[in-house]
């Protein structure tokens, strides 16, 4: 069956199941559907079209180059060296909470 085939035999299909009063379960039953098959075609059709969020990795290597023309950086305090090269320098004490916080977050 064509891309364009499949569509519309599911189309038909959870338009009919959304009249029907039946849960997908027992639709899918009466129909000799796959349930898992019915429930990727219904999230096509039902869900908005928008660009799903970015899911987190457990990888570093979604950071990206950042300066900060504020404040030049200072050679003193620590420096945290990330698995993809990136290096975080100039962490002072003051900003060892700020730094934990958002290594719980990536990691």
């Amino acid at each position: 069956m064509h891309t364009a085939a499949k569509q519309q035999y599911w189309s038909q299909h959870v338009e009919s199941w959304q009249s029907s009063g039946l849960s997908q379960n027992a639709y899918c039953q009466e129909h000799d559907l796959k349930p898992n098959t019915f429930h990727y075609w219904k999230q096509k059709f039902t869900a908005p079209n928008k660009t799903p969020p970015p899911k987190p990795s457990s990888s570093l290597s979604a950071f990206v180059p950042l300066s900060i023309n504020s404040a030049p950086l200072t050679t003193g305090g620590l420096t945290l060296r990330l698995p993809n090269g990136y290096e975080l320098t100039g962490i002072e004490a003051e900003h060892l909470p700020t730094l934990a916080r958002l290594l719980e977050v990536l990691l």
